[in-house]
């Protein structure tokens, strides 16, 4: 692989771990913002609920910057991609990205209901658009890592994608409410950890090709 093409796939794993540090940093310290706001019961999406007093700050400085920095890093990462399969997985992942581009657009309704305004309804739609994309991609992973008989990896990518489903059903049913919020943020750090991994697997996907003498060459 040439070495140009690995800076540049390094340059998208910094990209899917700024992504991650702004939710590790703005979630907290938006919701000290919010009296009674509770990490175990609050989705991260009702920070910027309609009418919050931060609503702008938190759709403008906080969900857009991060949706657009994990397409940035997916754009990267596709710059590179050796094969239609892993271009899928990458289209696949960026509906993390969409998901927070789209919160910030569209807001959810207070108390981020499952029905509620056409506002609400199209936030809902992309929220679960981006818990799907990303379970889909982490399967998809699984499936090309177990075709290349490396079973522990291939396996960890397997448990990603099913937690990730069983977060979004914890997410939306509305009997576990309660810790939906909990159930959230269990599972955004699995999507962020996995999208950083899989940037990672990317440069290892394309020594992979090379050494099979099957690796393509991207003009840049």
């Amino acid at each position: 692989m040439a070495a140009g093409a690995g800076v540049r796939l390094q340059l998208s794993a910094t990209f899917a771990v700024m992504a991650a540090l702004m939710v590790l940093i703005e979630t907290p310290c938006f919701a000290s913002l919010r009296p009674g706001y509770s990490h175990i019961t609050n989705t991260i999406s009702e920070l910027g609920e309609t009418g919050a007093p931060r609503a702008r700050q938190v759709a403008w400085a906080f969900f857009l910057p991060v949706g657009l920095l994990v397409w940035l890093a997916l754009w990267r990462a596709h710059r590179e991609a050796p094969d239609r399969k892993v271009s899928l997985i990458l289209a696949a992942m960026s509906c993390l990205g969409t998901g927070y581009v789209m919160a910030a657009v569209f807001p959810c309704d207070p108390g981020a209901p499952l029905w509620g305004s056409w506002r609400t309804q199209v936030h809902n739609v992309f929220g679960c658009l981006d818990y799907e994309g990303t379970g889909i991609a982490f399967l998809l992973v699984s499936r090309l890592l177990a075709s290349r008989k490396e079973t522990i990896p291939a396996g960890a990518f397997l448990m990603a994608g099913v937690l990730v489903f069983a977060g979004l059903a914890l997410i939306a049913l509305p009997a576990t409410f309660p810790i939906r919020g909990a159930a959230q943020r269990f599972t955004e750090v699995i999507q962020f950890t996995g999208l950083f991994f899989i940037c990672t697997f990317l440069r290892k996907r394309m020594d992979f090709k090379k050494s099979d003498g099957s690796a393509e060459t991207h003009n840049m």
